[in-house]
């Protein structure tokens, strides 16, 4: 009946190894997951197989005997029994990265895992001095202690905290992000307890992979099918800015500097027909990528749209450039909308029509901020739409790609007589959706 048992394990954890290892090819090589996911289960799939191949060596050496072979199995126990931990408290942060969370250290249901976890581990450390949980004797076998049961209810505790924040974030979590969360949860729960009674046979390792698996599986799909739809709604969100700064005046405004410059200045004439075509070709290049561009890029479009503004209105507008940071990406045609609006409703509406708009940028801790001010009248942030119904040159256009495509923010602080600031905010290396634009 052992030697059934032993070769049952053997098979167990040949199989969850194998498993493990073809899980953590396919999260390195597939090309449907977002960088903290994948990163998440790189450490989820590597964690299973240091677990897995503890529980292997310890059946390997189960009959060998001599205080070698003994001293070996203490040590792939405790791993075995340190790693099975970890995995708990890694879906713990996982579940609440996943709902949204990102400042998940701070969280509640994390601080309880944590401390559930810290005392699983302080438990598993004094019995390598006190054996009442479990001990090797020196000739290799292996005896659960008085307090065995003790040992394992922190990580029960851990796996009913991670359901119940399965349950509390569950309106910010997809239909499958909740079913893949609660299976890894309740499955290796209950393989743990009848592995508690049914000693013996390894039930857990296995039945974790295989959790892990159909998890990773059902957050491939969600993520799959997140970015088709957000695909399809960046790609509407492109052509309703785009015409949002198209717009037939400033087209018509432009063409007709353009005209009398080529009868009074015909070398200035043929720069401004440069700089016209450059702008309209950067309008047009926007509906052909998805991705995320360099701000010095972003920003060459704005002096093109101001140059040709110049030709127009002279001295009369100004702008300014306090660039302090321009290492980064934004999503294209966010910047220049901004500036657009500094000009159209904040210098030219000034009693004078002149004015100074001002762009700046910085690094602050891990965020990057650009700014667009103006010294114009200024408005009610009420009053955002104009009586047409429409956004200032597209603003809430802007604001939803800024979110969806680099994970930021845009925000108007403006008030009458004071000038106008739109400020974006930028979290740097943390693109969301963009990392599926940048594979």
């Amino acid at each position: 009946m052992i030697s059934e048992i032993r070769t049952i394990n053997l098979i167990f954890a040949v199989a969850g190894l194998v498993l493990s290892i073809l899980g953590l090819i396919q999260t390195r090589i597939g090309h449907n997951f977002d960088g903290k996911t994948r990163h998440f289960f790189t450490v989820l799939f590597g964690t299973l197989q240091i677990y897995v191949l503890c529980i292997l060596i310890r059946e390997v050496i189960y009959d060998l005997q001599g205080y070698g072979w003994a001293f070996l199995s203490k040590v792939v126990i405790f791993g075995q029994a340190f790693f099975a931990s970890l995995l708990t408290i890694l879906i713990t942060i996982f579940v609440l990265f996943q709902s949204g969370e990102k400042r998940w250290m701070k969280n509640g249901i994390f601080y309880t895992s944590a401390v559930l976890w810290c005392i699983y581990n302080i438990l598993l450390i004094s019995n390598l001095f006190t054996g009442r949980s479990y001990r090797i004797d020196n000739d290799n076998s292996y005896q659960r202690g008085p307090y065995f049961s003790l040992l394992i209810i922190p990580t029960v505790l851990i796996m009913l905290v991670n359901l119940f924040a399965v349950w509390k974030k569950r309106k910010k979590l997809s239909e499958r992000q909740r079913t893949a969360f609660a299976v890894y949860a309740i499955v290796p729960m209950i393989s743990m307890i009848l592995q508690a009674i049914f000693f013996g046979v390894h039930l857990i390792a296995l039945s974790t992979v295989v959790a892990a698996l159909f998890m990773m599986m059902c957050i491939m799909s969600d993520q799959m099918e997140r970015y088709y739809a957000t695909e399809a709604e960046n790609s509407r969100l492109k052509i309703d800015i785009l015409l949002a700064q198209i717009q037939p005046h400033f087209l018509f405004n432009s063409l007709t500097v353009i005209k009398h410059l080529c009868t009074e200045d015909p070398g200035k004439a043929e720069k401004a027909i440069g700089q016209f075509t450059n702008y309209l070709r950067h309008n047009m290049d926007s509906l052909t990528t998805d991705k995320p561009i360099a701000f010095e890029q972003e920003l060459e479009h704005v002096k093109e749209y101001v140059a040709l503004q110049k030709l127009r209105f002279g001295d009369e507008l100004g702008v300014k450039y306090d660039l302090k940071y321009t290492d980064f990406s934004l999503p294209t045609l966010t910047l220049q909308p901004l500036v657009e609006n500094a000009v159209t409703y904040g210098v030219r509406k000034s009693e004078s029509g002149r004015g100074t708009v001002t762009i700046y940028s910085e690094k602050s801790g891990d965020d990057v901020i650009i700014c667009v001010e103006d010294d114009g009248p200024g408005f009610d942030e009420k009053d955002i739409t104009d009586v047409s119904g429409r956004s200032h040159a597209g603003i809430s256009n802007v604001r939803e790609r800024i979110e969806r495509i680099s994970g930021g923010e845009l925000i108007i602080d403006s008030c009458k007589g004071e000038g106008t600031k739109a400020i974006i905010k930028i979290p740097l290396g943390e693109l969301g959706n963009a990392d599926f634009c940048n594979r």
